[in-house]
């Protein structure tokens, strides 16, 4: 057995330097490269499929002791609120039109809304319909009062 491994490695090594040898004939430097990039991804496979480490742990069953992961999916009006609050931040009229209702009745929904204000920074009136809506922290400050006591 140790005479047959002798013989695979010396006809291994001896096949590769082959390689070498004829892709730095083929291509010079760049061939010689190539097919050494190839002949180190072949020997890396080789040693992994032969190689092997300690048997690998049995793998625990999911439902054991866990609760099931939390997607944006399973919550549908959580991922609207979130796309309604970026595109408030673009648009005065689509906050004026679709952020701020929803955030005046969720702030009814939560007895709170003589104590959340719902106006951006200055006058309403001023603001051009068409141009950007309230800043970052105008929103932060309005959803911090829904969520505060």
């Amino acid at each position: 057995m140790n005479r047959r491994r002798i013989l695979a490695a010396a006809a291994t090594v001896t096949g590769i330097a082959a390689a070498l040898v004829a892709g730095y004939a083929a291509a010079g430097a760049t061939g010689l490269i190539d097919v050494a990039s190839v002949a180190t991804l072949g020997v890396l496979i080789v040693a992994r499929g032969t190689l092997r480490g300690e048997k690998p742990r049995p793998v625990r069953h999911k439902k054991l002791g866990r609760r099931p992961a939390l997607r944006a999916a399973d919550f549908p009006a959580y991922a609207t609120i979130a796309s309604d609050l970026e595109w408030a931040r673009m648009s005065r009229r689509h906050y004026e039109h679709a952020l701020r209702p929803r955030l005046a009745r969720l702030a009814a929904t939560l007895d709170q809304e003589r104590t959340v204000d719902l106006t951006g920074p200055g006058n309403r009136s001023a603001f051009d319909a068409d141009g950007p809506g309230p800043d970052l922290a105008t929103l932060d400050r309005i959803v911090t009062q829904l969520e505060g006591p």
